[in-house]
């Protein structure tokens, strides 16, 4: 008896029919039912299908965690598009609505921890700032400078650095 079908396995066997006309992608043992010849056409629409249920998928969890960002410190200001970042994070955690307004807290790989957040430059600061969703300048938090270069790299060319905190040497 085989294995019970996921979601993801009825996923791609849809797709499988749908865009590349094989009934199904369980091995059959047989050359003819197990190998397929496809256009290349089928094959890119068949992975485009795949990569946007990924994306689907990936947009409905969060990908930021709320524990460790403490004694995080101010790295640098970025300049992103709030949309942007809501795509590539999710939707931010409230600040404290005075000074913050917007807040996603990342957990990067080796443990790491970053946050991005506005900070006095949106309408709930003052009346002469805009929207939070209007907001384009972000700072961003961490334990150590190296935060930033990590989330600039994950965020794919979608923001850009306006400025790193210089951090003084300490001699002992």
């Amino acid at each position: 008896m085989g294995a019970a079908m996921t979601d993801t396995d009825a996923l791609l066997e849809t797709i499988a029919k749908q865009q590349l006309d094989i009934e199904t992608l369980k091995t059959r043992n047989s050359d003819s039912l197990d190998f397929h010849e496809v256009s290349v056409w089928s094959l890119r629409s068949a992975l485009l299908c795949v990569f946007e249920a990924g994306r689907s998928e990936g947009k409905t969890k969060k990908r930021f965690v709320e524990t460790g960002k403490a004694g995080t410190c101010y790295q640098a200001t970025i300049e992103a598009n709030y949309n942007d970042l809501v795509e590539i994070w999710g939707q931010p955690s409230k600040g404290d609505n005075y000074k913050t307004e917007a807040e996603w807290v990342i957990r990067l790989p080796n443990e790491k921890v970053a946050t991005i957040y506005n900070y006095k430059n949106s309408r709930a600061y003052a009346d002469q700032y805009p929207e939070i969703t209007s907001v384009h300048e972000w700072n961003i938090g961490g334990h150590s400078a190296e935060v930033v270069d990590k989330l600039l790299g994950m965020m794919i060319g979608r923001a850009k650095l306006v400025y790193r905190a210089e951090r003084a040497s300490h001699k002992g």
